[in-house]
């Protein structure tokens, strides 16, 4: 099959066209688009465009969600071949074999003779199929389709599978006019398989193969990410050399006299091997300072890779000053470098006094949703993170597709997420797999902040229910960027009437959920399926100034000791009550509803207020990290609030339900020796506390709810011959 294969190419290599501009490929490996994983097939968000079995098919015609331009011609559409290409002639109905001429208008990724069927026990539940989706934002955008599970037509499948009879690799499409596309390859298939590997316009009088022949499939034994093999196709014409500086690690701020290196990684993108060239940089365009770096063996098309350190380091520069730092390659094997642009790097870089006096807390960001089955262990992983960590953890939970969900929030998810659950900490670490999330969060909280943030001048006005308050900020040393002032309200113990995916949280580790995907041992095993009555915590409700902060209000470059401030209003909505028929009172959900006792949401006494530092990057999203944060919950404002749920005229109780820490307000007509008794449904005293004269007036008294379970417990006060008894409701 294959000889006749290369007898054909042959000839038609001999027939290329010189009109236009085809295409050349480089290798870059791990440069793979945010949100990009090879497991999607098991998660929602994908459309199937080939499914089993399949042999010599193609797929009905699959759309691109923008204009992506394959030899200068913008294309919306096209189809899927099983045998690992898809083509943008949506007039082909057969899927062609690599003993074919090369099918027209095409991409290859891996062209063999594929077919799509199910695997053997025990590897019945992997996936196989050929899907696609789209990641990030217009003009940005990415197409991915992604073969999965493809095995050879002449492959038997011996029992086990091995990941040499499974073959996983991507196409990317990218949106824009430049139409580049990248064929990426994965730990999956034999190493020692031929295919082509590229790509052919109209009539094939242009094509594109990687080495100009049917080549070994890319191969590496990592499932990092960073280390799977990418091949980015570029339209024009390749240069003999092109330096790309894939690297410069040069932080943005360095205290006074420190020592600052220059060094990093660049690849050769050019089609010649690069024997030498110049490192080069100068401050502020003052002198340069050069050095030769010679004796090397660079392979072409991005094949060759080298770490770089130039040996000259800067030490200039006063405390306060914003220095421009230009790095660059030049003199390629003595000559002049193809595309300049990429390997000439410009930063402003700031001297400061390294005096950071705040801690730094984490702003840990959550992505969830009520129909997510596999978000409530990443719930779980977010509160013990938060126990951990007390107030060193500021949690956000945005949802998407249910009621909770808002429109500030769904800016920050589409974003930053692609699947569910997610999660990221001060928009600099995203987290992806959640088994690593409290080493990254312990990872995070080391070290100091240069900037504290204050919450206050708390206020509530129980008519209009208008939340104020204030978020201050004060810097403790110099700091350079575009910072901006944040805010965010969020609410704890939010549940709502039994609404399976909408409320009622999807439980994918539950025992009725085809046996639970975490075993018996898993903390949610013995609770429903759609757990009714659950417990949402940190629920993003706005954020007020915008879901990336308020400009102009800090300026570019801060001094020591500055100050700055902004007042948020927030208006929450009346308190919404819930009803529910059945119990479902466990460690997560409550359904109880006692009159006077059924909050579900928007209840100020589980209202939190949040403040950050971040800086903003205009043109690179990734780029808009979080310097510090800040939280206070509103309902310690015990005074000054009148929401509170009156069980009678002789005490009152807030918050109510309450969380770790509960209020009880007595007036007192003259000086009283007080008692209090808790008890809970079963008459067991929980609490038991002799206050001994309290004074005439209003009296608050404190009860540590952390130990509780969730229900319900009575209070009994008694203040000589008066007494008085209420509810405590206490959610977890």
């Amino acid at each position: 099959m294959f000889g006749r294969f290369y007898i054909l190419f042959a000839l038609c290599l001999s027939s290329l066209s010189m009109e236009g501009q085809n295409y050349f490929p480089v290798r870059n490996d791990g440069d793979l688009p945010k949100g990009y994983f090879l497991d999607r097939i098991y998660q929602s968000g994908k459309t199937v465009q080939l499914n089993q079995p399949a042999n010599d098919q193609l797929s009905t015609t699959a759309q691109i969600p923008f204009n992506f331009y394959f030899y200068n011609t913008p294309y919306t559409a096209y189809k899927v071949s099983d045998n690992g290409y898809i083509t943008f002639d949506l007039s082909q109905t057969a899927s062609l074999l690599p003993d074919s001429v090369l099918p027209e208008n095409s991409i290859l990724g891996f062209w063999n003779d594929f077919k799509l069927q199910a695997l053997p026990p025990p590897n019945e539940g992997i996936g196989v199929q050929v899907f696609s989706y789209t990641l990030g934002q217009a003009p940005n955008r990415q197409h991915v389709i992604q073969f999965y599970g493809l095995t050879l037509q002449s492959d038997p499948l011996i029992q086990p599978v091995t990941n040499a009879s499974l073959y996983a690799f991507a196409i990317i499409l990218h949106e824009g006019s430049a139409g580049r596309f990248d064929l990426v390859y994965s730990p999956y298939g034999d190493k020692n398989q031929k295919g082509a590997i590229g790509c052919s316009n109209v009539n094939n009088s242009q094509k594109r193969l990687l080495n100009d022949s049917f080549v070994n499939l890319p191969f590496q034994f990592s499932f990092s990410l960073d280390k799977f093999i990418v091949y980015q196709f570029i339209q024009g014409v390749q240069p003999d050399y092109d330096i790309l500086i894939k690297e410069l690690n040069l932080g943005k701020i360095y205290p006074v006299n420190s020592v600052v290196n220059f060094s990093g990684k660049l690849s050769n993108w050019g089609h010649k091997t690069v024997n030498s060239f110049y490192l080069n940089y100068s401050i502020n365009q003052g002198d340069t300072i050069s050095y030769l770096v010679d004796g090397l063996t660079l392979l072409p098309n991005g094949e060759g890779n080298m770490n770089f350190t130039h040996p000259f380091s800067w030490l200039s520069g006063a405390a306060g000053s914003v220095n421009d730092v230009n790095f660059w390659i030049s003199a390629p094997n003595g000559m002049t470098d193809g595309i300049s642009a990429n390997s000439n790097i410009t930063r402003k870089v700031l001297r400061n006094n390294n005096n950071y006096t705040a801690l730094r807390n984490v702003l840990f960001e959550e992505a969830t949703g009520a129909w997510c089955g596999y978000c409530p262990d990443a719930h779980l992983i977010l509160k013990q993170a938060v126990k951990d960590h007390g107030k060193r953890i500021i949690p956000v939970s945005y949802h998407v597709d249910d009621s909770m969900a808002n429109d500030e929030g769904n800016i920050i998810l589409s974003t930053y997420v692609t699947s569910y659950p997610d999660a990221f900490l001060d928009r600099k670490i995203f987290l992806g797999s959640n088994s690593s999330w409290l080493t990254e969060v312990n990872n995070r909280l080391s070290g100091n902040t240069p900037v504290e943030i204050f919450i206050e001048e708390r206020s509530f006005n129980a008519q209009t229910r208008e939340i104020g308050y204030r978020v201050r900020v004060k810097f403790s040393d110099y700091w350079y960027g575009n910072l901006r002032l944040g805010s965010i309200v969020t609410e704890n113990n939010v549940r709502g009437n039994a609404s399976p995916n909408i409320w009622s949280q999807y439980n994918y580790y539950s025992k009725d959920h085809a046996g639970g995907v975490g075993g018996a041992t898993h903390p949610l095993y013995n609770e429903k399926e759609y757990m009714d009555g659950y417990v949402h915590q940190f629920v993003n409700k706005a954020m007020p100034g915008g879901p990336w902060g308020v400009d102009v209000l800090i300026p570019v470059l801060v001094s020591p000791n500055s100050e700055y401030s902004r007042d948020f209003i927030y208006v929450i909505p009346p308190t919404t009550f819930v009803k529910f028929t059945s119990d479902n009172n466990t460690e997560y959900c409550n359904t109880i509803d006692y009159a006077g006792m059924n909050e579900g949401r928007n209840t100020p006494a589980n209202i939190n207020l949040i403040g950050y530092v971040v800086e903003y990057n205009d043109s690179d999203i990734m780029d808009r990290p979080v310097v510090n944060a800040g939280q206070k919950r509103l309902w310690d404002l015990a005074n000054q609030l009148d929401y509170i749920n009156h069980a009678d005229a002789g005490h009152s109780v807030f918050p109510n339900p309450a969380n770790e820490l509960a209020n009880v307000k007595i007036n007192l007509p003259e000086v009283s020796d007080v008692r209090m008794v808790i008890t809970n449904q079963l008459g067991q005293v929980v609490f038991n506390e002799f206050y001994s004269g309290l004074s005439t007036g209003e009296n608050v008294l404190f009860v540590n709810t952390a130990a509780f379970s969730t229900g319900i417990y009575h209070i009994a006060i008694s203040a000589g011959a008066v007494s008085s008894v209420s509810k405590l409701s206490v959610l977890r």
